[in-house]
């Protein structure tokens, strides 16, 4: 990789000095990560002068994933009420789980109308496989402070529309822990539960997903149906789903099929699964 570097100044103007090396050996999560995504990187830092180091911006990488900028929700807060025009924010949470919602506004002095956000916790809360059930629980902080982050969750994308210039098109993390690797036993262990960069985004707490293509939206959408199939039949291990695989697919070898064999397949493929598990 190139020795690449960039110099600028933070918010307080203090300067900042970040090289390709710098980001691979102590900010990205896995020394994987290319030398296009260090390039992006490196330039989003410098146009948002944000400083790495002080946990403002993180990279997270693993493996043969896509590279993943992720803001911290103090800085996103922090960058905020530092503009001219923030004026205050108000939030609140109503319900009980599974139908919690919460709502945040956030005003602005330039504005006629404020920014009005409201999200379900169905739709927010991170989950993970639990290695006993084989079923999806929340992962640790959703699961002791749900209002908490159901909170942060709405006001994070409130923040976001209201002043979308703070922090580009990064992601914005809800947790308060965030400087994990993937050296961390736990990441590792959730990686060899599932795809490791939903390990990963979990562990951070990402709370927005990346903007999907409509060929990506038609495959989650198939992959949500045929999971409630397979729960709903008790298919739950790897030998039935083999066995289904190779009825509907007799040409193709499945035998080292993993449990992400269904995050990897096209929507096509998706459809005649399901095809055969609805007769």
């Amino acid at each position: 990789m190139k020795e690449l570097a960039v110099a600028y100044s933070d918010e307080k103007g203090q300067e900042i000095k970040l090289t390709a090396s710098d980001i691979v050996e102590y900010i990205s999560t896995d020394s994987s990560v290319t030398e296009k995504e260090v390039v992006q990187f490196l330039n989003m830092c410098k146009y948002l002068k944000l400083n790495p180091f002080l946990k403002e911006i993180y990279l997270i990488k693993y493996k043969d994933s896509p590279a993943t900028f992720v803001i911290s929700y103090q800085t996103l807060l922090k960058r905020a009420e530092e503009n001219k025009n923030f004026n205050g924010y108000e939030t609140e949470v109503k319900g009980e789980i599974p139908n919690m919602t919460a709502t945040a506004v956030v005003y602005r002095k330039d504005r006629s109308y404020p920014v009005k956000i409201a999200v379900n916790y169905s739709e927010a809360v991170k989950t993970i496989m639990d290695r006993q059930t084989k079923e999806l629980r929340p992962t640790n902080m959703w699961k002791s402070m749900p209002e908490w982050m159901l909170r942060k969750v709405a006001l994070a994308r409130a923040l976001k529309e209201a002043f979308p210039s703070a922090i580009g098109n990064a992601q914005v993390s809800v947790s308060e822990i965030v400087d994990i690797d993937s050296e961390d036993k736990r990441v590792q262990e959730e990686i060899k539960e599932g795809d490791g960069q939903k390990a990963i985004d979990d562990m951070y707490g990402v709370s927005e997903e990346p903007v999907l293509n409509s060929f990506q939206e038609e495959a989650k959408d198939r992959k949500l149906k045929l999971y409630e199939i397979l729960k709903e039949k008790k298919i739950d291990t790897l030998s039935r789903v083999k066995e289904i695989l190779k009825s509907v697919f007799p040409n193709e070898n499945w035998s080292n099929i993993k449990k992400d064999v269904f995050e990897k397949m096209d929507p096509l493929k998706l459809s005649k699964v399901l095809e055969f598990l609805a007769k």
